[in-house]
C-alpha cells in the first residue's frame, strides 16, 4: 500500500524547495495529489493534477518532485513570454 506524508510536511518540503512560490496540495479522490504553484505578483500560477502518493512518500521523493514543478513552471514561462512576443509582434 502506497503512503504518503501529511499534506501540511509535504507543503512545506514543496514550499521550501520552490520559493519564492506559494503551494496548495489536496488529496484528490483518485488516491492521487494536486498541486497548486502559485506567485502574485507577477499572477504566475501552475497546477498539476494526478501526483501518485509514491511521489510524496518521503523528503527525498518530493524534492525531486520540487524539481520537477520547476521545470514545468519554467517551461510554461517560457511559453508565455513566446506567445506574449508573438502578439506584441502582431500589433
Amino acid at each position: 500500500m502506497n503512503t504518503r506524508l501529511p499534506l501540511f510536511k509535504i507543503e512545506a518540503i514543496l514550499h521550501t524547495y520552490l520559493r519564492p512560490f506559494q503551494c496548495e496540495c489536496r488529496a484528490e479522490p483518485d488516491s492521487s495529489l494536486s498541486v497548486r504553484l502559485y506567485r502574485e505578483p507577477p499572477d504566475e500560477e501552475l497546477t498539476v493534477l494526478g501526483i501518485s502518493y509514491e511521489q510524496c512518500r518521503d523528503a527525498a521523493n518530493l524534492v525531486r518532485l520540487a524539481q520537477e514543478l520547476r521545470i514545468e513552471m519554467c517551461a510554461t514561462r517560457s511559453t508565455l513570454r513566446a506567445d506574449a512576443e508573438v502578439g506584441d509582434c502582431l500589433k
